[in-house]
């Protein structure tokens, strides 16, 4: 009986099919599109995501595009896949990121699997052509010219006149406000205090917005701290220092409580 189970889970083995030039790691997958020479292409998804399955799976039929890319999976609800995620100016899933080896980006979208290498094909010339549209003729008022077939008295023929046409007014533009920036102002200095990161990001914006969010419900004050890493610039979400890990962790349980991810770190590590 055990042998007939392990032969049957060798032949499902074998028998599923698996995506070429894949790369479960995020790292390995970078690493393998800079020896291989091969563009990469990050694809995001999130758990019970029925359109990021379905735009998944579209991409595995694509027979082209499993080979000219190494290709890997981020779960933009895991903290560092939302930190890439940001990196890239993405905020939805499913969403698509294409890098060259050098680990540029080259193109982004949102939404179903499409190939940028494959071009739509152009009609055949076995395609039956539109007939085209027949110019309507246009009689000219010609002057009436005295024949023994016309009478001396008729009326002279109207030229039709053109009316102006009228040019529509610009549509007023709408001043939309602008979102106030929120000042990155440092918590209190303690050597040994602890503080909640509620957010890593790459952008400011996104930074200031998750302050404003916390702030809606009631969490304050968090404030933007800012790290050079690398030559590039990302921004914490941290709260007000605490005197002991204790206390962090109460506040923990009240984010976690409201949906909000966050951890607990040392400012000596910030």
């Amino acid at each position: 009986m055990n042998l007939y189970l392990l032969s049957l889970a060798f032949f499902l083995n074998i028998a599923t099919p698996k995506t070429p030039n894949f790369y479960p790691s995020y790292i390995a997958a970078k690493e393998a599109s800079k020896n291989y020479q091969k563009d990469l292409l990050i694809f995001f998804s999130k758990k019970s995501c029925v359109e990021c399955d379905a735009a998944w799976a579209n991409f595995e039929k694509d027979q082209v595009g499993t080979k000219i890319f190494i290709s890997t999976l981020v779960d933009m609800q895991d903290f560092d896949g939302a930190v890439i995620m940001d990196k890239y100016g993405l905020n939805s899933a499913p969403s698509w990121a294409i890098l060259d080896a050098a680990g540029n980006l080259k193109q982004k979208w949102a939404g179903e699997w499409k190939n940028p290498h494959v071009r739509p094909e152009t009609p055949t010339a076995a395609q039956e052509a539109k007939p085209e549209a027949k110019p309507i003729p246009v009689f000219k008022a010609s002057p009436a010219s005295t024949t023994p077939s016309e009478s001396s008295t008729s009326a002279p023929v109207a030229t039709p006149v053109k009316e102006p046409v009228k040019v529509a007014p610009p549509a007023p533009v709408e001043n939309k406000p602008t979102t106030p920036s929120v000042t990155a102002n440092a918590p209190e200095s303690l050597a040994s205090g602890y503080v909640l990161q509620a957010g890593y990001f790459g952008s400011e914006a996104n930074a200031s917005k998750l302050v404003t969010d916390l702030k809606g419900k009631g969490f304050e004050p968090y404030s933007i701290k800012t790290t050079v890493q690398n030559g590039t610039t990302f921004y914490r979400v941290i709260s007000s220092a605490f005197v002991s890990e204790v206390e962090a962790n109460k506040q923990l349980q009240a984010l976690t409580g409201a949906g909000i991810k966050a951890s607990v770190k040392k400012m000596t590590d910030l």
